[in-house]
């Protein structure tokens, strides 16, 4: 061994070109990385915008929400709900994307009436809750609102017609 503990065929200079060229790699990619991030005008950021604006517009019918989801939901026979994305859904940096939901249930009668009987319930005074604008259609006029305390708190806001047999929810990432 020649000194310094190397075989005696490889020198300093011989072991200087490799970690060159791993340290010039490196130095690209971060590089192109760092690029990657703040290029204007990226189509996937754009794709990424109208994927998003298609999802909140959808109205979806499929029976998604269940009692673990929404207590007292039971087995309804009908539902209308929508996604909105509060935060900015195509952002590049890392963390959790906040969903909001929001649904219109009419739930049978049986059902409606043992919600109205588990909770307690305050009728709504002045404004009725916001329902978002494509679900508005799935409201009659005339509703009277009760508002479901603690249940759910913190996650889902529940108002409840019993005599129309009709459930409003607001959820924030289930």
């Amino acid at each position: 061994m020649a000194g310094g503990g190397y075989p005696a065929d490889v020198t300093r200079r011989s072991l200087l070109l490799p970690v060159a060229a791993v340290l010039a790699v490196v130095l690209l990619a971060a590089c192109g990385g760092v690029f990657w991030l703040v290029r204007d005008g990226d189509t996937g950021e754009n794709d990424c915008a109208a994927r998003v604006a298609a999802e909140e517009a959808k109205v979806r019918t499929d029976r998604r929400w269940t009692e673990r989801d929404v207590p007292g939901i039971g087995a309804y026979p009908e539902i209308h709900w929508q996604v909105d994305y509060p935060s900015s859904a195509c952002s590049r940096a890392p963390g959790p994307t906040d969903l909001r939901y929001q649904g219109v249930v009419r739930l049978a009668p049986a059902d409606a009436r043992a919600l109205a009987a588990t909770y307690t319930w305050t009728p709504v005074a002045g404004a009725a809750p916001e329902v978002w604008p494509a679900l508005a259609g799935y409201v009659p006029d005339g509703v009277r609102w009760e508002r479901g305390a603690g249940h759910g708190v913190g996650v889902v806001e529940v108002f409840l017609d019993p005599g129309r047999a009709l459930l409003l929810f607001t959820a924030v990432d289930i």
